[in-house]
This record gives structure tokens, sequence and C-alpha cells, in this order.
């Protein structure tokens, strides 16, 4: 779900990315201490997108790092 308040989250470093993350998860669980249920609801929707783009980064660095280690694969065998 999208948060029209929300920056972009694709144009974030990797590290204020992580930071955004840990700061809502924070202001969310206090939220919920509070019994703030449409602050929590909020607060979830940017959290989601967040861990989205989160997501996404790491399984292209896994896809990524996987490829470098299939392509150096090609010199250990030998057909003749």
């Amino acid at each position: 779900m999208f948060h029209p308040l929300l920056e972009n989250p694709s144009l974030l470093k990797d590290q204020d990315l992580e930071n955004k993350i840990m700061d809502l998860s924070k202001k969310y669980h206090i939220a919920a201490r509070l019994g703030q249920g449409g602050a929590c609801h909020q607060i979830a929707m940017a959290l989601e997108a967040y861990q989205a783009e989160q997501q996404v980064r790491q399984r292209k660095q896994m896809q990524d790092t996987i490829k470098k280690q299939n392509g150096n694969l090609d010199d250990l065998i030998n057909i003749d």
C-alpha cells in the first residue's frame, strides 16, 4: 500500500533507509503502547513501503552475488 506523504524510498541511500525503518518501528511501538490505533495504521503503511524497498534491494544484491559466483564456474569445468 502506498502512503501519500512518503518520499520516494528508492531515492534513499541504504543507511538512510535503515534509519527510517528503525525510527518508524520505534514510533509504531510508542503509538501502540499509547493506544493510538489510527497512528499505528498510518505508521505501519509507511513502514511497509520502506521495508518493501529494502527487500527489493537485498534481493537484487543476492542475485548479483549469485551471478558473479556462477560466472566464475565456467573456467573450472573443462570438457574435452
